[in-house]
């Protein structure tokens, strides 16, 4: 019986097949081998890799993995984007070791993923500085490999395999959704202003007032995602019967429930978002804050908000002290 081809008796066209099929049974559907590039990144405040070639200099390519993903309705309150991208990395390190067995050496990379496709001409670069792909919108979490022994390919090759990634795509044009959508103002015709993102602003758990009061979604926003149309015929996902990691169902809705969340018991929502993203109390800050912007939601909850007061965590503290200032203002009115 023959044994298995190694990878170098194979051709990279065989070997990116490889790749793509075993990538997509992890979720990634679309694979991009792409040049290693070196970007100026100036402040750099995400400690990204700005150097691929000198820093993975056996590397014959960097693969883009995209990671589609459905979001729910906007009046959900829950993080489509950080149940995907927690999903993701997850996947990533399954097929890393997947493709280790058949051969492919891949090193999991933190390069700056949006300045590498707009380099390779792949999508759309949105306003609101997300990419869009035609299929997906800017409803995808993209995560990168130093590949070894697959170079990169040429445009034309890539849109032979992936025909419907339309290249020509138009640009945002006329269109002002996101920027009319964006509560902060942070979106203009020049595209974003980081400072004024409120996503940026939702990093750790300690937040503005001002955040707090317009805050939409749990971790982070999605605001201006919700407005654009390169999203809107995505059907939403269905949180009463989500399928988690490990295949199990769920209902979304009791593990997002603000009551739940506002008295410590937030492990179930971690473990699906990520506890890097949640450390600090900052899941029962933000349902205090959701709760207190809601006259009915406060007053159902009001013994379990100043309950929280006596929390270990700063953020949540001071969350209690922004839901007891909401309702002395929301008082004054009557």
């Amino acid at each position: 019986m023959p044994s298995a081809p190694t990878p170098h008796a194979v051709s990279p066209c065989d070997l990116r097949t490889v790749f793509r099929t075993a990538a997509a049974d992890y979720g990634f559907l679309q694979v991009f081998f792409t040049t290693p590039r070196k970007f100026d990144l100036g402040r750099n405040r995400f400690n990204l890799t700005a150097d691929a070639p000198t820093a993975y200099p056996r590397a014959n390519s960097i693969a883009v993995l995209v990671y589609p993903y459905a979001p729910f309705t906007a009046d959900e309150r829950i993080p489509a984007y950080y149940i995907a991208s927690n999903r993701a990395y997850h996947s990533a390190k399954k097929l890393a070791e997947a493709l280790t067995t058949a051969g492919i050496h891949v090193e999991k990379t933190d390069i700056p993923v949006k300045m590498q496709l707009e380099a390779e001409g792949i999508g759309i670069k949105c306003r609101n500085s997300l990419i869009a792909l035609p299929e997906f919108g800017t409803r995808i979490v993209l995560l990168t490999f130093a590949v070894r022994e697959i170079p990169p390919e040429t445009l034309s090759e890539l849109l032979t395999v992936l025909p419907s990634l339309n290249t020509r795509q138009s640009e945002c044009g006329n269109c002002s959704l996101c920027m009319k959508a964006c509560p902060t103002g942070a979106i203009s015709e020049n595209g974003l202003t980081t400072e004024r993102c409120m996503r940026l602003q939702m990093e750790t758990a300690q937040h503005p007032d001002s955040v707090r009061a317009m805050q939409k979604t749990f971790i982070g926003c999605e605001i201006c995602q919700y407005a654009c149309p390169r999203n809107a015929k995505i059907p939403p996902a269905d949180t009463e019967s989500f399928r988690a990691a490990n295949g199990a169902e769920i209902n979304l809705n009791d593990v997002f429930n603000l009551k739940r969340l506002i008295t410590g018991d937030a492990a179930q929502a971690r473990s699906l978002v990520g506890r890097n993203f949640t450390g600090n109390g900052k899941l029962t800050a933000e349902a205090i804050a959701f709760a207190a912007n809601d006259s009915e939601l406060f007053l159902s909850l009001r013994n379990e908000i100043f309950a929280a007061a006596d929390s270990p965590f700063d953020a949540v503290r001071d969350a209690v002290r922004y839901a007891a200032a909401v309702e002395k203002k929301r008082g004054s009115r009557f």
